[in-house]
């Protein structure tokens, strides 16, 4: 699975931006930022996150989890949905196919979702998650019932 190039999907107006920005964060701040993701760039339809390493990330086999490329990728999706909306609207994951590609021990991750089809009451979504040097370690795709 490649990848889309960011700049294929239109930029966010000011006002969205400044709204995601805040993802996850207020005074009960969300899971993602437990686990310590940061948004690096979102756009309609499209979203770009980064996770810093930490050696509480590993499985006991010194890889990275799998659950946090799964989590990755799911959170990845979240704003690539909800940007393409002009009014908070509430929608969930409701199916996901994950497949792990190889493994990492060390380093920061970057994780990529995007809309490959969006109807009146289901999206459907893709993923990735990469190292930092672009080697694949993960891809989904997902379902989502607004």
């Amino acid at each position: 699975m490649q990848v889309p190039d960011p700049s294929l999907f239109q930029e966010l107006s000011e006002d969205k931006k400044a709204l995601w920005a805040k993802y996850g964060s207020g005074p009960n701040p969300l899971f993602i930022k437990l686990v310590g993701i940061n948004i690096a760039e979102i756009r309609v339809d499209y979203c770009k996150l980064s996770l810093p390493f930490r050696p509480e990330l590993l499985q006991a086999g010194g890889a990275v989890h799998g659950g946090v490329l799964s989590t990755l990728m799911d959170t990845a999706c979240v704003p690539a949905v909800g940007s393409g909306f002009d009014a908070a609207r509430p929608y969930s994951t409701i199916g996901m196919h994950v497949q792990f590609l190889s493994g990492a021990s060390a380093g920061d991750l970057e994780a990529f979702g995007w809309v490959t089809k969006r109807g009146k009451s289901i999206v459907f979504c893709e993923a990735a998650v990469q190292t930092m040097q672009g080697k694949t370690l993960a891809t989904a795709s997902l379902t989502f019932k607004i």
